[in-house]
């Protein structure tokens, strides 16, 4: 019996470990701590032949996989001109987590105005696997537990995908992680479905002319200014040597430099970050 179990085991990892798979997230939290509803939005896991995988949310890997597919069509024939019709003001999120599961690092990127911030890290989750299991969309998952960006959170996980990955940044049981929520239940990550499919987002970025590669640390504090004053980004030199702060371009009909617009962008942006007051991270465990 113990021979059929493990053949049985090995003969879904052969499959699962061939293939590239995309596993769809319900993700629920609170913009505010004290919050009484919870806001939704679907993310896309994209499983690539259990080497990758990237975490984005739906609406932005429906947008990339249209741009990709346009670019390298755009490339094939070498001549003409691209258009591309973005909905991104659909989705709360333009980020996407990519993991390499050879050497664990985990690439976060954010676009924030014209900018696209590359940080690389590691970020270390200390797993507790409990007795506890259970059923869910139709599989055997297993409890498990860890903390991680200062809060303390519950996953199941089933070895019937044996993917070593989750939504987020979370990875690392033995298997893939189906559902997760942090002990206060402000936030929850929880599978609708996976399938057996090939993606492709790899021209995401095209055309992306400000790419920022920096470390957690300094990745941060640009961060906490842009909540507090939005068009600080504005400013912030992409040379190397960026000790000045100057601005002198045009970007979607507005001059960063008119302090009318300045404003305005401030106002809408303080307003969108309302829906991320209750940060999901309250504090860095990533290298």
């Amino acid at each position: 019996m113990k021979i059929k179990s493990c053949f049985f085991s090995l003969f879904l990892f052969g499959i699962f470990s061939a293939q590239s798979y995309k596993a769809v997230y319900d993700f629920k939290w609170k913009p505010q701590k004290n919050a009484t509803e919870y806001l939704h939005e679907d993310f896309a896991l994209l499983i690539n032949e259990n080497k990758s995988s990237d975490f984005l949310s739906y609406i932005k890997f429906k947008n990339d996989s249209t741009k990709t597919k346009t670019v390298k069509d755009f490339k094939k024939i070498g001549q003409g001109s691209m258009s591309f019709n973005y909905k991104y003001g659909e989705s709360k999120f333009n980020d996407v987590i990519s993991k390499n599961y050879t050497n664990k690092e985990i690439l976060f990127q954010k676009q924030l105005y014209d900018k696209l911030f590359l940080v690389k890290n590691e970020c270390k989750i200390n797993w507790k696997i409990n007795s506890a299991k259970d059923k869910l969309l139709g599989y055997s998952v297993q409890k498990a537990a860890t903390e991680f960006g200062g809060r303390k959170w519950i996953a199941w996980f089933t070895t019937e995908i044996p993917v070593q990955d989750g939504p987020y940044k979370f990875s690392g049981l033995p298997g893939l992680i189906l559902k997760i929520t942090d002990a206060e239940n402000e936030f929850i990550y929880e599978m609708k479905s996976i399938t057996k499919e090939t993606n492709d987002i790899s021209e995401r970025n095209y055309g992306v002319t400000n790419t920022i590669k920096l470390s957690s640390v300094k990745y941060q504090k640009i961060w906490e200014d842009y909540k507090k004053q939005p068009s600080s980004i504005f400013n912030y030199q992409t040379q190397i040597n960026n000790n000045g702060w100057t601005a002198n371009y045009t970007i979607g009909g507005g001059n960063p430099n008119d302090k009318k617009y300045q404003e305005k962008f401030d106002k809408q942006q303080l307003e969108f970050l309302k829906n991320f007051e209750n940060p999901i991270e309250l504090k860095n465990d990533c290298q």
